[in-house]
């Protein structure tokens, strides 16, 4: 599937706005997906963690265009991910 979107095409104020819940979806998909195999719970996890941060203003329409275009997802969502599970578990 070719991918049909360019951050270029919004304008320069949207850049500086919260992530959309799509994008925060798209970011767990992409960083959850290992091969062919999807692993649900991760899914959900990253895209929580991503909006939530989109939801306090500390994660950009801008900063998740980079995190999808990225490689990998960097560490320190992970490690966000794994703080918040230790949390609710005590």
């Amino acid at each position: 599937m070719e991918n049909t979107f360019n951050i270029n095409d919004f304008d320069k104020d949207r850049h500086a706005t919260p992530a959309s819940f799509p994008q925060c979806r798209a970011i767990g998909y992409k960083f959850a997906k290992k091969g062919t195999v999807m692993n649900w719970r991760l899914q959900k996890q990253i895209q929580g963690c991503m909006y939530g941060l989109a939801k306090e203003n500390r994660l950009t329409f801008k900063k998740a265009d980079s995190l999808l275009k990225g490689k990998t997802l960097p560490k320190v969502y992970f490690d966000k991910i794994k703080l918040y599970l230790d949390q609710k578990d005590s």
